[in-house]
């Protein structure tokens, strides 16, 4: 077993990137006792989708998670290794959470506006953080936001009324905006579609591929037919480790390690 696991271990492609954005390396994770990722090293491009799949708990969502610093807020979660933001140590005594957040934006599962007009949805950020020098500014950001977001033309009428009271696939569009009327440098989704019908994951697909011209997207997703249509490169992890990582048409039409084409083929997961 302890044979076969270093084997899992041994990561496969291309870790590294020229002048990443994102520097991962040696990062672990454990819950408690509990393991739930175990020396993941992976650079992330400017302005790529990178997909992190694989099967229920292998950890993609926690390694994601490590990334805006959001597995500070569950206790007993511990994380070692190095995470970089443009050569800087996010996990830094010095580091400002609240302004790493702002510039490593996250996009929820499930639709998450605020109980606020559409508007505050947006304008929220960009006035806590101070963005904006008045109403003329502020209205700008929020229009350019919502614009972003493919959602302009169906709230322009609409902007006082609640952020709750749109379709879901509205609503996600709506925390997209919310997460980039800060200019973030990254953007993490984690399983952004996943409450969505068929025609809301499309719109949402296509704004990935429109926002990856101004930003770096990860994206966790359980649908490997989203990753292959969204992404870049794709990361495939399993019972912690990160397993294989490289350009997503070759992940998904030759992969190099056994447990990657399992899972793709459906031998598991």
């Amino acid at each position: 077993m302890d044979l076969e696991r270093q084997q899992q271990r041994q990561t496969v492609g291309d870790i590294t990137v020229p002048d990443p954005v994102i520097c991962c390396r040696g990062v672990n994770v454990r819950y408690g006792d509990k393991p739930a990722i175990r020396d993941v090293s992976l650079d992330i491009a400017h302005h790529e989708v990178i997909a992190m799949i694989g099967p229920s708990g292998c950890g993609k969502s926690t390694l994601l998670r490590c990334l805006n610093r959001l597995n500070d807020t569950i206790p007993g979660a511990v994380v070692t290794g190095t995470i970089t933001l443009d050569g800087q140590d996010i996990y830094d005594r010095q580091q400002d959470v609240v302004q790493l957040r702002a510039r490593v934006g996250m996009v929820f599962q499930k639709p998450n506006p605020f109980p606020k007009s559409v508007y505050e949805n947006v304008a929220y950020g960009p006035r806590i953080h101070g963005l904006a020098a008045g109403r003329a500014e502020l209205d700008e950001i929020v229009q350019t936001s919502l614009q972003r977001a493919g959602l302009w033309d169906e709230v322009k009428d609409r902007l006082n009324q609640p952020g709750t009271a749109l379709s879901g696939g509205q609503q996600q569009r709506l925390c997209i905006a919310r997460t980039i009327a800060v200019s973030p440098e990254v953007i993490l989704m984690d399983e952004p579609c996943s409450a969505l019908d068929p025609i809301a994951t499309a719109r949402i697909e296509d704004l990935i591929d429109e926002l990856r011209q101004n930003f770096t997207i990860c994206i966790v997703t359980h649908s490997m037919q989203q990753a292959a249509r969204v992404s870049q490169r794709t990361a495939y992890f399993h019972l912690g480790d990160l397993i294989e990582v490289g350009p997503t048409e070759r992940i998904f039409t030759n992969p190099r390690h056994r447990l990657t084409e399992d899972y793709l083929t459906g031998r598991f997961g």
